[in-house]
């Protein structure tokens, strides 16, 4: 099956514009002082709290806006014609969509104003959430694709293999099942999306070459092989019809009947190690499975926010250089809370979770990685949210005791539906 490509934007203009520049060197400075409005998400506050320490010439005006509200408020200021900010943290990446139609049409085109050569540092389709046509709105803060943790010694103690392929995680299941273990979750949406698309199965994906054209297609082989194995395992409990987050997944992941699961880059530091509280020492990560019948893995993200700015900012410029600063400053990226999109950042970044002893092996890191090509290029922002369908149709049906298979028709028609309502083409 032929699988959607994005290629980049190219920018207009081959170096950085004046004081764009002022984004990437601590010393630059602005003839006269600007001041930035910016609207950030708390766990990116120190890091625009470390740019306006920085003696360039910018001041930032901060404030912290919940994400759920942010698009609102976005699109309420704009039709009141009242002050906006000159930079956003987006921590959806369906927001970069919804914030260039024609009625919230706010963010700025950085084709012009980002080089190709940074462009080209950050980690394949690791920008194409950014990407709407031939624009580039944004940039990538970081990488959150899809791995599998595992507890080391609990498996070797059990004897089993970290499986490579799905065929092999569904036969795991089938071991560690009537153990009264589990392998994650089947219904949230994420990981479901992944299992789905892991073998081509086609959830809405853009059309190359075809502007707002999508692909919708839930009854191929490959959709169904991947719901056939959720429903199997469902059905034998080596996944669980709990999400991550509820408390009966908690208490079995805290008292190891979790060994292993499918998660995102940041599950080991903000979920495995604060929320299951696992010891220090046992936990690993091992590169996604792939299909038998794939020469390598194929695999969705959950997350991954991105910096943009404001189209009719007095400081085109300077907004440019915050938000390269932002999202590809090795130093500040260092400091990053889960692994940046920027690959220089990414592996400063990671040197500290080498030598975390809370790892049981010091190849985590190089996991991630390794793991980062296998990115999904369909992992792109869209007018609607394709996880809110899968939500209600597939998670819905396998949080009740019913099948994924079964609400396959009903997820492809609340998809193509909602596309079309949102302009989309559908294929």
């Amino acid at each position: 099956m032929t699988k959607p490509m994005l290629t980049r934007p190219q920018p207009r203009k081959a170096a950085l514009l004046g004081a764009a520049a002022l984004g990437l060197t601590a010393g630059a400075a602005l003839a006269e002082t600007v001041t930035l409005s910016v609207w950030s998400d708390q766990p990116r506050l120190p890091s625009f709290e470390r740019f306006d320490a920085l003696d360039n010439g910018v001041d930032l005006d901060i404030l912290i806006v919940d994400p759920g509200d942010l698009v609102s408020r976005l699109q309420l200021g704009m039709q009141a014609g009242s002050e906006l900010p000159d930079v956003i943290f987006m921590s959806d990446i369906g927001f970069t969509a919804q914030l260039s139609t024609r009625g919230s049409n706010f963010l700025l085109e950085l084709n012009d104003l980002v080089p190709q050569s940074l462009v080209d540092e950050f980690y394949e389709n690791s920008n194409s959430p950014c990407v709407i046509g031939d624009r580039l709105l944004c940039l990538r803060n970081d990488m959150a694709h899809m791995i599998l943790w595992y507890n080391q010694p609990q498996m070797e103690e059990l004897g089993l293999e970290v499986p490579t392929t799905w065929e092999e995680f569904e036969a795991l299941g089938e071991v560690v099942g009537p153990m009264g273990m589990a392998l994650g979750t089947g219904v949230e949406p994420f990981p479901l999306l992944s299992y789905l698309v892991s073998g081509g199965c086609d959830v809405a994906m853009p059309v190359e070459g075809e502007v707002d054209t999508l692909r919708i297609d839930l009854s191929t082989p490959e959709c169904i092989r991947a719901a056939e194995m959720v429903d199997n395992m469902l059905a034998n409990g080596s996944l669980t019809r709990t999400g991550p987050f509820d408390p009966a997944f908690v208490t079995m992941a805290s008292e190891g009947l979790i060994p292993l699961m499918l998660g995102p880059t940041w599950f080991g530091e903000y979920v495995i190690r604060p929320v299951y509280e696992w010891e220090p020492g046992v936990l690993a990560a091992a590169l996604p499975p792939h299909w038998e019948w794939q020469d390598a893995p194929l695999t969705w993200s959950w997350g991954g926010g991105t910096f943009g700015g404001w189209k009719d900012t007095a400081h085109p410029e300077a907004v440019a250089g915050l938000i390269m600063w932002a999202a590809a400053d090795v130093e500040n990226q260092t400091n990053a809370v889960t692994l940046p999109a920027h690959e220089p950042s990414a592996l400063a970044w990671g040197a500290g979770i080498s030598t975390d002893p809370f790892y049981a092996t010091g190849d985590v890191f190089d996991i991630q990685v390794e793991a980062a090509p296998f990115s999904h290029p369909g992992y792109v922002s869209l007018r609607f949210s394709v996880t809110d369908a899968v939500a209600g149709t597939l998670s819905a049906a396998a949080s009740t005791g019913g099948s994924v298979v079964e609400a396959l028709p009903a997820l492809e028609t609340e998809l193509r539906n909602i596309a079309q309502l949102n302009r989309y083409t559908v294929q």
